[in-house]
């Protein structure tokens, strides 16, 4: 049936295009017509080709040129450089988080059938894999729009806050091309091209290539000749545009991305700075930078691999405009990181009394003996395997109308085979067959011997060489169908205008967990996973019931707008956001699991009410707009623990819990003098805190003290509040009240000043200051650890001309010291119900040279 669809789809695609192609030609559309050198034309978010400041939406739009005039070559550069933006990643980019207006989710899984708060688009098609992203310094990239608030109605999937739109070179009816170098400190080498033109009369190509390497900025201790975080990257792209006249445009256009990228600079909180919860184990406070990092070496790289391949069909008759896109994408990823963030490893014991270390008297993991101690390395590695095919078809007036009109349909189709995370143990002297490893005290030097739990952590992941080989207990497979009928009615009557959009969703998920039998948690039966290879049908042979669940939702977007002038704008616009529920089975259902009341959890919504303005003022020498807005969110999405008491694990689970309010307001100028000076910035102050009611479950065991019903707070942790669980019984967790979303910034601003001044008819000197702030951001849901704050500033000078150009820039001039992002998870030798913040390094500063020729 679903085939049957797919080809209905194509086929209706093409024969609507076909039959338009001999329709008489249409003009332009007013903005496009109408549009200035300065003017910056967008065409995703609603969907038509508008001047970016005439749409009534918060957006910041970044042509090629823009890019490099301030120095953006990574999504890093990308959060630190737009106010409002905050772009994270962990263990070498393998888990790529965006938020925009401090939007945090509280829901930050690495399952990539869970939606994201933001939604990235390369050339309109929704990219599901978030962790093979991170390509802008290889990728032949047009133009980058950041569109914020809800853009469920027309967008579609995952924009639930925002979305990030990459739209890559188009083919040119003039032959064109270009080639850029960068050589820069720590090795980094990065060259670009493109060539650009017609075939025939009608037809008309772009290729493209880029590479980029760069040899790290982290030190690590135990490995001194080895930097950290250092990449090495490539990219082709190509796009071949057919025309054969003014009423029908095909466009096919792909890439091909493949990244390699070495551990973080990352370490663990040292447990002698923990400072408040039970018994200290939490930190509270700014969280110290990593500056002492000694990871393990031989570390495997993180390796992603992504492809696309698109195709666009437009043509136009009679004042209506029927645009098809097709897209197909693939994704893989193999992720690494040192899980106990050490070379030395964790310290164990060693148990002698094989499976009767394992004591079940008088509960699992009760005090044994042991007779050593041992290190033992821990690695963490991540796998996924991604495949998605979507069409959409959409009919929209193409006319100078008071009336507007849009009507489309899409359909979405993922498929996640693999999804799978597995860890490597291994002693610095290998365990003879009867030796078990116990926990110890890690707060303090152990005793050489004495006793300890058995450890579900280390135990059942035992190899000889945790670099080479992780096995794991389970993987899940997912998949998802989503259809969609959207819709948008615009009438302009005088100098106002009304617009109403609106997208109907079906939303099909299903899932479902492979996993070994190994209650004892005994080492030698979890299994390990090749590459990206889905296993073969037996090696993990229990498998779980299917889940499968559909979700319907309707998105509306009611918009406002007035001009009284043709360069300013007043607009006011209420928009819904929906964020899909899904399903827990990265840890199947059993005894030591999750339990099956968690599996299944809830959308969340949010209603997004924004009021602004966009103006150019002063005969256009002062680019000035501002915007306020107030964000309703409900049934929040939240990563927790399971309530299972007998889970042996760490069975992080994603469940609904309260609701957010949020008020914020933004503000961007830029101010030109004589045309050879600019001076500009912009600012977002959104402060998102948690309604009454709202509460965590994953830090309870770091939090509460006392017994029911007389529970109370530990020193430095919120209050603790009762609520009622799904299965009618009374739980005692952590308030979030008041508090923020993890990582989310309540401050941001940047201000810069340009110069393009004259030196002959041919040549021109350039250049550009950009300072950028980015207040502090809670690591953690109960707001006691906090980090991110910088203020970066960033440089570029450039002698250039039409054909030529050479830059000298830095970025991070200043060579400022910051916590780039931190994350808290189980680590093992300690209880599973703790977390630890692991802390990463931001980039310190990098100095280059760009020479560029074009033609």
């Amino acid at each position: 049936m679903r085939a049957n669809f797919i080809k209905g789809m194509l086929a209706t695609s093409m024969l609507s295009s076909a039959l338009l192609v001999s329709a008489p030609a249409m003009a332009q559309t007013a903005d496009e017509a109408n549009a200035t050198e300065d003017d910056i034309i967008v065409t995703g978010v609603r969907k038509r080709a508008e001047d970016v400041q005439s749409v009534p939406i918060t957006i910041t739009a970044y042509s090629a040129e823009d890019l490099a005039e301030r120095n953006i070559s990574s999504l890093q550069d990308l959060g630190n450089s737009t106010p409002g933006v905050a772009i994270n990643s962990i263990a070498g980019g393998n888990v790529q988080t965006i938020y925009f207006r401090g939007l945090g989710p509280a829901n930050t899984t690495n399952d990539l059938n869970v939606e994201a708060n933001v939604g990235v688009f390369i050339d309109g098609i929704y990219q599901v894999s978030r962790n093979t992203l991170d390509i802008l310094s290889v990728l032949d990239i047009g133009q980058i729009d950041v569109a914020k608030g809800p853009q469920s109605a027309l967008y579609g999937r995952s924009t639930f806050s925002g979305a990030l739109g990459i739209s890559t070179g188009r083919p040119t009816r003039t032959l064109t091309g270009g080639v850029t170098a960068t050589l820069g400190t720590d090795s980094d080498y990065r060259l670009r091209g493109f060539i650009s033109g017609p075939i025939t009369d009608t037809l008309a190509v772009r290729l493209a290539g880029g590479y980029a390497s760069f040899d790290g900025f982290g030190d690590n201790a135990a490995n001194p000749d080895d930097n950290l975080n250092g990449s090495q990257k490539y990219a082709f792209s190509g796009a071949l545009e057919y025309r054969p006249s003014d009423t029908f445009r095909a466009t096919l256009s792909g890439f091909v991305t493949h990244s390699e990228t070495e551990p973080s600079a990352a370490m663990l909180t040292p447990l002698n700075l923990l400072n408040c919860g039970v018994n200290n184990t939490l930190f509270c406070g700014s969280l110290p930078l990593p500056t002492n990092v000694a990871i393990s070496p031989g570390i495997p790289d993180t390796e992603s691999k992504n492809m696309q391949v698109s195709l666009e069909l437009e043509a136009r008759l009679d004042g209506v405009r029927v645009t098809s896109t097709t897209g197909l994408t693939r994704s893989e990823n193999l992720g690494f990181s040192d899980y106990d963030g050490s070379a030395n490893g964790t310290t164990f014991g060693v148990c002698t009394l094989g499976s009767a270390c394992l004591s079940f008297v008088p509960f699992a993991g009760a005090p044994v003996a042991y007779s050593r101690l041992t290190q033992v390395n821990l690695l963490i590695g991540t796998k996924e395997r991604v495949r998605t095919f979507s069409q959409e078809l959409r009919l929209q007036s193409d006319n100078d109308s008071p009336f507007q009109w849009i009507v489309g349909g899409n359909y979405f189709h993922s498929r996640i085979p693999l999804l799978a995370s597995g860890i490597g143990a291994s002693p610095s002297s290998p365990l003879a067959a009867n030796e078990r490893l116990v926990a110890v005290n890690q707060f303090a030097p152990p005793a050489a011997t004495g006793v300890g739990g058995y450890d579900f952590t280390a135990n059942p992941f035992l190899v000889a060489d945790s670099n080479l080989t992780q096995v794991s207990s389970s993987y899940s497979a997912s998949g998802t169908d989503n259809f969609g009928i959207f819709g948008s009615l615009s009438y302009e009557l005088g100098q106002f205008r009304l617009t109403a959009e609106g997208r109907y969703n079906i939303e099909r998920k299903r899932a479902r967990s492979f996993s070994v039998s190994n209650p004892t948690s005994a080492p030698g039966v979890n299994r390990q996973i090749i590459g990206t290879d889905v296993p073969a049908a037996g090696t993990f042979p229990v498998t779980s019931a299917p889940f499968a669940r559909t979700f319907n939702s309707f998105s509306p977007r009611l918009t406002l707008d007035y001009r009284p002038a043709d360069d300013m704008l007043f607009y006011a616009s209420a928009a819904k956001g929906v964020r899909s529920g899904g399903f827990n089975t990265v840890n199947p259902v059993s005894a030591t699991g999750i339990l099956a009341s968690e599996v299944a959890y809830e959308e969340e919504t949010n209603w997004t009410y924004e009021v602004g303005i966009k103006s150019r003022l002063f005969d256009r020498a002062l680019l000035l707009n501002a915007s306020f807005f107030h964000v309703d969110w409900s049934n929040a999405q939240v990563s927790a623990f399971t309530n299972n008491p007998t889970a042996v694990n760490p069975a992080r689970i994603v469940q609904n819990t309260g609701a957010l309010s949020v008020n914020g307001v933004e503000v961007q100028a830029e101010w030109t003098i004589a045309d050879m000076v600019r001076l500009g910035g912009s600012l977002t102050y959104s402060d998102p805190q948690f309604d009454a009611g709202a509460y965590d479950g994953s830090t309870t065991a770091q939090c509460r003290v006392g017994t029911a019903p007389n529970f109370t707070s530990a020193p430095g942790c919120p209050p603790v509040i009762p609520v009622a669980a799904g299965n009618g019984t009374t739980q005692y967790v952590i308030s979030l009240e008041g508090n923020r979303p993890q990582r989310s910034v309540k401050l941001s601003w940047n201000a810069y000043a340009a110069a393009d001044v004259p030196l002959n008819d041919e040549w021109n000197l350039s250049g550009r200051v950009d300072v950028n702030y980015s207040g502090p951001a809670y690591a953690n849901l109960i707001n006691t650890a906090s980090f991110g704050e910088r203020t970066l500033t960033n440089v570029r000078l450039a002698l250039e001309s039409d054909q030529y150009s050479v830059a000298l820039w830095a970025t991070n001039l200043f060579n400022e010291k910051y916590v780039a992002n931190s994350i808290n998870q189980p680590r093992a030798g300690l209880p599973f119900t703790y977390s630890i913040n692991e802390i990463y390094l931001g980039e310190t500063r990098r100095i280059g040279l760009t020479a560029a020729v074009r033609f």
